[in-house]
């Protein structure tokens, strides 16, 4: 009787267990495969409710007509045998499995279940599976074997079909799941089978509660991942719209630079065509000529700011630190002085410091000054002022000084709404037709990427009318030997090159054509090569000394001017070998000019060709 009630007392424990467990199924009404399996929980339900008074006959806490009692252990019987087909159906459902695919398979599924039923029924007569003795008592028939037999057929073939499942399917983790909650089933099928009593139910009620910890963990994952989804769908609206902002800005950019690239092309090719009609005119063909120039130099910086604005984008930007002086940071002074001056605005240029000798990327110094000083010129009438400012700063670290460098000036000014997006690409507050001044938008964002890329500060203050100052503050480390860096040469027209040869390495006819017109023009007689080989093969064949330089062009097809270089570099014969090389490029960046550098060239000169640049560089070479 003891053991009776250790066993009803667990069994109502199992119970309340499942209620618990089916009416958290049925709060989950939107899961298709947690109502499927709320049908099992509550079989196992009724079929506990049907145990408790069986239980309660075996241990005689009551009494009950023979009658009653076969109908409760029939009921008993089926309902075990039904449970356990449900879990069947259940797993079989989730698994996809043949037994729910094909339809005669299907057909066999329910053969136990209705053995089960026929056996029951026929025991009132035969006792085969039990009958019930005079007393009122429940004993075991000859074929009771078969109430373990027919209900575990169900649990073998779920569990073998699942480890089927679990080798054959990629879907590993929920396979091993399944095959673990039905052990706990199987087991407990060999303890009733040994031991007796309704050890199913506490199997089936252990598997249960592995499969309702699984799919309730399934659903917590189906949240995870929909907070995840929600999440990159944010990040994907954030970017969208900032790809959309992106494209809007470049689109007005566009717009604008179709307007600013044209008006140069139009007046390049319109004083072309007045040039070349009055040719015997020499006051209006200087004119035209000038013009020209002016706007093919516009169309030069537009095109190199582009780039540069792309180079930063890259990431491919970096700084290239040289000992200078700040002296020569007046080479930018004297650049646009006669400009100034032509405009009527008054402009000075005052550097105020202590140590005069520092690390830096001089170029990309420049670069910011020239930017900034550029917009100033532009923005300022006649009669206006601009003013440059570098003084030195307290700086905290050791072997440091900082530097700032302020520009003023008295012109038009900006509004306080557009001073938030001066920075930004392609940002204007005018077009050029509004303002009349070209540009692209891109010089004050190449300003604030540089000196970002320098660690440094960069500040603006404008009010319409009254006009704007830039501050840009960075630190350097000091140095004490100083090359003198961007120094202003006195340029001087006389170059005279008499006597001397040169080959031209230059696959393109017309910059070739120009490039030996101004060559023939300073006195030197030049051989032209179409490529890096012929380049090699004509210097080979000519004696030593016979030619005094090469300028190599860098994008040739056959062989391009950097490895023709390193060929020409290890020649046999040293007087060849060391032939003074100069690059000639459109290839206009640093990284590039270093490049030209490594590979044992002795100069660089970037395209578009300048005469005097070109000369100057020769000069340089051929004095050495």
């Amino acid at each position: 009787m003891t053991q009776h009630l250790q066993t009803m007392m667990c069994e109502y424990t199992i119970l309340i267990i499942m209620l618990y467990i089916g009416v958290r199924c049925l709060n989950q009404r939107n899961n298709k495969i947690i109502r499927s399996f709320s049908h099992f929980v509550f079989g196992v339900i009724a079929f506990q409710i049907i145990n408790i008074p069986v239980r309660m006959v075996d241990a005689g806490l009551v009494r009950m007509p023979a009658t009653v009692v076969f109908v409760l252990n029939c009921g008993f019987m089926i309902a075990e045998t039904f449970v356990t087909y449900e879990w069947f159906y259940f797993f079989e459902s989730i698994q996809n499995s043949l037994f729910v695919e094909k339809k005669i398979i299907r057909a066999l599924r329910s053969i136990p279940l209705v053995l089960m039923i026929v056996l029951c029924v026929v025991s009132w007569w035969t006792g085969w599976l039990f009958y019930v003795d005079d007393t009122g008592m429940y004993r075991r028939g000859a074929l009771f074997a078969l109430q373990v037999v027919l209900p575990y057929t169900y649990v073998f073939v779920t569990l073998v079909s699942a480890i089927v499942y679990s080798i054959t399917r990629r879907e590993k983790r929920s396979a091993v799941i399944i095959t673990i909650a039905l052990i706990p089933a199987l087991i407990c099928s060999v303890l009733q089978i040994v031991a007796g009593g309704s050890y199913v139910l506490a199997g089936l009620t252990l598997s249960a509660m592995f499969v309702y910890i699984e799919l309730c963990m399934e659903d917590i994952r189906k949240v995870e991942k929909l907070e995840v989804i929600e999440k990159a769908n944010h990040e994907l609206e954030n970017a969208l719209d900032m790809a959309n902002k992106a494209n809007n800005a470049k689109t007005v950019f566009l717009n604008s630079m179709s307007h600013d690239i044209r008006t140069p092309m139009n007046a390049i090719i319109g004083f072309t065509d007045l040039l070349n009609d009055n040719l015997s005119d020499q006051d209006k063909a200087r004119d035209y000529i000038a013009k020209i120039r002016s706007s093919s130099d516009y169309l030069l910086s537009l095109i190199n700011n582009v780039l540069e604005m792309a180079r930063i984008e890259s990431g491919k930007t970096e700084l290239d630190e040289s000992s200078i002086s700040l002296k020569s940071l007046d080479s930018v002074y004297w650049l646009f002085e006669s400009q100034m001056k032509e405009k009527n605005i008054d402009f000075t240029w005052n550097v105020n410091v202590k140590h005069n000798n520092i690390l830096c990327d001089v170029v990309k110094i420049k670069e910011i000054l020239m930017n900034i000083i550029n917009n100033a010129y532009k923005y300022s009438l006649p009669g206006d002022s601009v003013a440059v400012k570098i003084d030195e700063l307290p700086c905290d670290r050791d072997g440091y000084v900082r530097i700032r460098t302020v520009v003023s000036d008295t012109g038009i000014g900006m509004s306080e709404d557009f001073l938030e997006h001066i920075f930004e690409d392609f940002s204007r507050e005018q077009t050029s037709t509004e303002s009349g001044q070209f540009g692209t938008g891109l010089g004050m964002a190449i300003v604030k990427k540089i000196v970002d890329l320098m660690g440094g500060d960069i500040d603006v203050q404008s009010e319409p009318g009254k006009g704007t100052t830039f501050t840009v503050t960075l630190e350097h480390r000091i140095s004490q030997n100083v090359e003198d860096a961007g120094s202003v040469e006195k340029r001087n027209e006389d170059y005279s090159f008499e006597g001397r040869r040169i080959i031209l390495a230059e696959d393109n006819d017309l910059n070739a054509e120009i490039t030996m017109t101004i060559l023939a023009g300073a006195g030197m007689e030049v051989d032209r090569a179409a490529d890096g080989i012929q380049c090699i093969d004509m210097l080979e064949k000519a004696e030593p000394g016979y030619y005094d330089l090469i300028l190599m062009d860098i994008q040739m097809p056959n062989m391009d001017g950097y490895k023709a270089t390193m060929i020409i570099r290890k020649l046999d014969d040293r007087r060849l070998a060391d032939i003074p090389i100069i690059a000639m490029t459109a290839n206009a960046f640093n990284e590039d000019r270093k490049k030209a550098f490594e590979v044992g060239m002795n100069g660089y000169i970037a395209k578009p060709i300048s005469a005097e640049d070109l000369k100057m560089t020769l000069a340089g070479i051929v004095e050495e």
